[in-house]
């Protein structure tokens, strides 16, 4: 009897794990973390935060905007020249880091330059904020070279409503307010008058000019207490007079181009005194100015003037004036020979113009 001999049967080898297998166990954590970079890196650069950059902006020169028409003009060869800043849309978060790198930058809230408003209605009121520069700078420079303008006030113009006052729900910016239960108001000393015989709380009817076409409405509102005088009743709003001018001697334009806001009224001012005198209120010096300037001559105070002395220290200019209540804050942010002089008053700005 044979023996079957025993079968050899060759072992089937194992097939080799793909590259994939061999390393997924730091595939997968490296995947994981190259996701969430990508997600925060798209996150960063699309998510838009509650603020803004304000930025240094230009030097530009006031005469060459101003066309005049009934007089002659002399136009300087040294102008006086107003200052801007640029406010950025809503930073990413990208540019929220990058703009805390950048000399002269300040980071705000959004909020702080419009309000309760959108951004579309705080472009709106720096337009009238402008228009209302120009008309004040074009009174006070030819009433200062001896022109005599009649003026009255007319009403109460509504600049912003205070955030959480009944005001907000039934005034709008560019509203003015003529009267006050039936009593006209012209100016602001009308209506502090009928103000002081009212108490928070009660209830009022203004009339109102509305701001989109004029016509007149009466509406009822709560008056509100002051925050700094208990007991003072109030609107709850921001207004400067509205005045109407008799017909101008003279046909004077301004082109602000893009420029908004209140604070180029100094610089306008001069420049219209410039263009309309002999010689030059320069001295051959680049000088620059900003400031509100109301019709008595009075300078008011402005915002971001460390980005515009440090824009006007960058373009070269030699005298930068200011506001009095700016000036601490324009001197801290100059370093060159830029000499910064504070003014309370048209005239104290001609004065230094004319010391130099």
């Amino acid at each position: 009897m044979t023996r079957d001999s025993a079968s050899s049967i060759e072992p089937v080898p194992r097939a080799e794990a793909s590259w994939w297998r061999r390393n997924v166990a730091w595939l997968v954590p490296v995947g994981v973390v190259l996701l969430l970079m990508l997600i925060t890196s798209l996150v960063f650069t699309f998510w838009r935060t509650d603020q803004v950059a304000v930025r240094p902006g230009s030097v530009e020169e006031v005469p060459s905007r101003v066309a005049v028409s009934g007089a002659d003009v002399y136009p300087p060869e040294s102008e006086i020249s107003l200052v801007t800043v640029l406010v950025s849309q809503r930073l990413t978060i990208w540019q929220r880091i990058g703009a805390e790198f950048e000399s002269g930058v300040d980071i705000e809230p959004e909020r702080t330059f419009t309000g309760d408003g959108t951004r579309s209605e705080l472009r709106r009121l720096n337009e009238m904020r402008m228009e209302t520069s120009q008309h004040t700078a074009v009174v006070v420079a030819l009433e200062h070279l001896g022109y005599v303008i009649p003026r009255h006030a007319s009403g109460v113009i509504v600049s912003e409503t205070l955030s959480g006052a009944p005001a907000a729900d039934v005034l709008e910016r560019g509203d003015v307010i003529v009267g006050i239960d039936g009593v006209p108001v012209g100016d602001l000393g009308d209506l502090a008058e009928v103000l002081a015989l009212r108490e928070a709380g009660q209830m009022v009817e203004l009339d109102v000019e509305q701001a989109d076409d004029g016509t007149v409405k009466s509406v009822m509102l709560e008056l509100i207490e002051s925050a700094d005088e208990p007991g003072r009743a109030l609107i709850g709003v921001g207004a400067r007079e509205r005045t109407d001018l008799g017909e101008l001697p003279l046909e004077i334009e301004i082109d602000s181009g893009t420029i908004g806001g209140p604070s180029a009224g100094l610089a306008l001012t001069i420049g219209i005194i410039d263009l309309l005198t002999p010689g030059e209120l320069t001295g051959g010096q680049q000088v620059a100015a900003t400031g509100t300037i109301s019709f008595d001559g009075s300078v008011g105070a402005i915002g971001e003037v460390d980005q515009k002395a440090i824009a006007a220290e960058r373009a070269g200019v030699d005298l930068f004036l200011v506001p009095v209540p700016n000036l601490g804050d324009a001197l801290d942010h100059v370093s060159g020979d830029l000499r910064v002089v504070g003014v309370a008053t048209l005239q104290d700005a001609l004065d230094a113009l004319a010391g130099n």
